[in-house]
């Protein structure tokens, strides 16, 4: 299985705590929070990843966020995560394996954001 869905409810305290957490402003729009940009790399701590269970450590290679409109406290967000590609390549260190992922988030059947992340695995990666 490369995909896997979560809802996640996004509140105005889950939004300060990320932004402080990062020395992010605290922006608003309307009178609501609007979640700092790099906010969904942590969405990923609310999915079960089954393709990434057993690959330890990994390192941060990338991520490139797409947005066509802010994440904004009170929003349900249906988002589903897709492993896109795994690539094999030799490093000055041994193998890598690249683990290319694309997150994407709607709000009531409306894209809102879209991350790319590629992730790496030191070694033969499984």
């Amino acid at each position: 299985m490369n995909r896997v869905r979560h809802q996640l409810y996004i509140t105005a305290e889950w939004i300060s705590h990320y932004a402080q957490s990062i020395e992010a402003p605290i922006q608003t729009i309307n009178g609501h929070l609007i979640a700092p940009a790099t906010m969904p790399i942590i969405f990923w701590q609310e999915f079960d990843i089954p393709w990434l269970v057993k690959i330890e450590p990994l390192i941060h290679g990338s991520q490139h966020f797409s947005y066509e409109t802010p994440i904004i406290a009170g929003m349900t967000l249906d988002c589903e995560l897709t492993l896109t590609s795994v690539e094999k390549k030799t490093g000055r260190q041994g193998g890598l394996t690249l683990y290319t992922h694309s997150l994407v988030c709607m709000y009531d059947g409306d894209l809102i954001v879209t991350a790319e992340t590629v992730l790496i695995s030191v070694g033969d990666g499984v």
